[in-house]
Protein backbone atom coordinates (compact mmCIF):
# COMPACT_ATOMS: atom_id res chain seq x y z
CA UNK A 1 0.00 0.00 0.00
CA UNK A 2 1.13 3.17 -0.73
CA UNK A 3 1.07 5.60 1.93
CA UNK A 4 1.51 8.42 0.91
CA UNK A 5 -1.24 8.22 -1.86
CA UNK A 6 -4.25 5.98 0.26
CA UNK A 7 -6.66 8.14 2.38
CA UNK A 8 -6.60 8.01 6.08
CA UNK A 9 -10.04 6.24 5.95
CA UNK A 10 -8.99 3.46 3.42
CA UNK A 11 -5.91 3.07 5.05
CA UNK A 12 -7.14 1.97 8.47
CA UNK A 13 -9.37 0.23 6.84
CA UNK A 14 -7.15 -2.32 5.00
CA UNK A 15 -5.25 -2.11 8.41
CA UNK A 16 -8.13 -3.68 10.20
CA UNK A 17 -8.58 -6.36 7.51
CA UNK A 18 -5.01 -7.50 7.67
CA UNK A 19 -5.76 -7.81 11.40
CA UNK A 20 -8.73 -10.04 11.04
CA UNK A 21 -6.95 -11.99 8.62
CA UNK A 22 -4.38 -13.28 11.17
CA UNK A 23 -7.49 -15.06 12.66
CA UNK A 24 -8.15 -15.12 16.31
CA UNK A 25 -5.21 -16.46 17.97
CA UNK A 26 -3.61 -13.41 16.37
CA UNK A 27 -2.09 -12.17 19.86
CA UNK A 28 0.87 -15.24 19.52
CA UNK A 29 2.17 -13.16 15.92
CA UNK A 30 2.54 -9.74 17.82
CA UNK A 31 6.19 -8.20 16.94
CA UNK A 32 6.08 -5.96 19.74
CA UNK A 33 3.71 -5.22 22.77
CA UNK A 34 2.90 -2.10 24.67
CA UNK A 35 2.73 -2.96 28.41
CA UNK A 36 1.55 0.02 31.35
CA UNK A 37 3.51 -0.15 34.39
CA UNK A 38 0.64 -2.29 35.57
CA UNK A 39 1.60 -4.72 33.19
CA UNK A 40 -2.26 -3.96 31.11
CA UNK A 41 -1.40 -4.56 27.11
CA UNK A 42 -2.37 -1.20 25.74
CA UNK A 43 -1.58 -1.60 22.17
CA UNK A 44 0.81 -4.71 20.02
CA UNK A 45 1.78 -4.10 16.59
CA UNK A 46 1.50 -7.01 14.11
CA UNK A 47 2.93 -7.88 10.72
CA UNK A 48 0.31 -8.68 8.17
CA UNK A 49 0.03 -8.21 4.59
CA UNK A 50 0.03 -4.56 4.81
CA UNK A 51 3.28 -3.68 6.49
CA UNK A 52 3.49 -3.67 10.38
CA UNK A 53 0.09 -2.91 12.20
CA UNK A 54 -0.76 -1.05 15.45
CA UNK A 55 -3.44 -2.13 17.44
CA UNK A 56 -4.86 -0.33 20.85
CA UNK A 57 -7.49 -0.62 23.20
CA UNK A 58 -9.19 2.74 22.95
CA UNK A 59 -10.69 2.67 26.52
CA UNK A 60 -10.80 1.07 29.95
CA UNK A 61 -12.03 -1.66 30.80
CA UNK A 62 -12.35 -4.55 32.68
CA UNK A 63 -9.22 -7.04 32.77
CA UNK A 64 -10.49 -9.57 35.63
CA UNK A 65 -12.23 -12.42 35.43
CA UNK A 66 -15.26 -11.58 37.51
CA UNK A 67 -15.38 -8.08 35.21
CA UNK A 68 -18.77 -7.54 32.97
CA UNK A 69 -17.27 -6.73 29.47
CA UNK A 70 -18.86 -3.16 28.21
CA UNK A 71 -21.58 -3.48 25.88
CA UNK A 72 -24.07 -0.71 24.45
CA UNK A 73 -27.85 -0.95 24.06
CA UNK A 74 -27.94 -2.18 20.58
CA UNK A 75 -25.12 -4.96 21.03
CA UNK A 76 -22.12 -2.68 19.84
CA UNK A 77 -18.98 -2.98 22.10
CA UNK A 78 -17.77 0.03 23.81
CA UNK A 79 -14.50 -0.58 24.20
CA UNK A 80 -12.97 -0.48 20.72
CA UNK A 81 -9.49 -0.81 19.13
CA UNK A 82 -7.75 1.63 17.26
CA UNK A 83 -6.45 -0.16 14.09
CA UNK A 84 -4.06 1.57 11.89
CA UNK A 85 -0.58 1.14 10.15
CA UNK A 86 2.57 2.13 11.91
CA UNK A 87 3.65 4.37 9.27
CA UNK A 88 1.91 7.29 8.15
CA UNK A 89 2.05 10.38 6.29
CA UNK A 90 3.82 12.99 7.67
CA UNK A 91 1.09 15.25 8.04
CA UNK A 92 -0.45 13.09 10.76
CA UNK A 93 -0.11 13.11 13.93
CA UNK A 94 2.56 10.88 15.91
CA UNK A 95 0.22 10.36 18.52
CA UNK A 96 -1.88 6.84 19.14
CA UNK A 97 -4.75 7.00 20.97
CA UNK A 98 -4.41 3.78 23.62
CA UNK A 99 -6.09 3.30 27.14
CA UNK A 100 -6.15 0.25 29.42
CA UNK A 101 -7.82 -0.35 33.24
CA UNK A 102 -5.51 2.30 34.39
CA UNK A 103 -6.50 4.83 32.40
CA UNK A 104 -6.40 6.77 28.74
CA UNK A 105 -2.80 6.67 27.31
CA UNK A 106 -1.05 7.68 23.84
CA UNK A 107 1.58 6.68 22.26
CA UNK A 108 4.64 7.66 19.55
CA UNK A 109 4.13 6.15 16.16
CA UNK A 110 7.84 7.08 16.37
CA UNK A 111 8.88 5.51 19.08
CA UNK A 112 6.59 2.15 18.20
CA UNK A 113 8.52 2.58 14.75
CA UNK A 114 11.80 2.85 16.31
CA UNK A 115 10.96 -0.18 18.66
CA UNK A 116 10.15 -2.44 15.93
CA UNK A 117 13.26 -1.45 13.75
CA UNK A 118 15.53 -2.79 17.12
CA UNK A 119 13.49 -5.98 17.16
CA UNK A 120 12.53 -4.81 21.10
CA UNK A 121 9.61 -7.27 21.92
CA UNK A 122 8.05 -5.50 24.64
CA UNK A 123 7.31 -1.48 25.45
CA UNK A 124 6.90 -1.03 29.23
CA UNK A 125 5.10 2.54 29.59
CA UNK A 126 6.86 4.84 33.17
Amino acid sequence: MNIAETPPTERRRKALAAVKELGPQRTEQAVLKVRCPASHTVAAVYKTTEGPVVVSASGPGGRGSRDREATGHHGDKLDSEFVDTLEATQFEDDVIPAGCACGPRTLSRKKLQDAVASHTHVVNLT
